[in-house]
């Protein structure tokens, strides 16, 4: 039996984070992380978590609505934040299975996005990670 393996290119958060607080601070923090399978992702998706803090109207529980290309990981005491410097908004739906931890590690393809049809826009410097 052929089985199709994936590449875990992505660290998916379930956050409760607004994409303009991700942009303010220039980054997604405090996780718990796997280094080493962290360190290999390319990408970081944020999830929309409604227990957070944040008003994010228009946007469901368990939906993608960000994805950023990872550009440093950041030790922050026990945890880490994971900094981007480009980004791209999504709507993806239902994009949060039922576990209990707030990362997964996953790839592109089982999230059905394809990065070249994104429309990428650039963090100005000065938004670099903040967190």
């Amino acid at each position: 039996m052929l089985h199709r393996t994936f590449v875990e290119s992505v660290i998916k958060v379930f956050t409760g984070k607004s994409l303009e607080t991700m942009l303010s601070e220039g980054g997604i923090g405090h996780w718990q992380l796997d280094l080493d399978r962290a360190s290999a992702c390319r990408y970081v998706v944020g999830v929309r978590n409604v227990n957070g803090d944040a008003d994010m109207d228009g946007v469901d529980h368990r939906t993608a609505f960000m994805i950023g290309q990872v550009s440093d990981i950041l030790e922050s005491g026990d945890r880490f934040i994971i900094a981007f410097n480009e980004y791209a908004t999504l709507a993806i739906p239902n994009a949060w299975g039922r576990s209990g931890n707030p990362v997964a590690y996953t790839s592109l393809e089982n999230l059905k996005i394809d990065p070249r049809t994104l429309k990428w826009m650039k963090l100005p410097p000065s938004r670099r990670s903040t967190v």
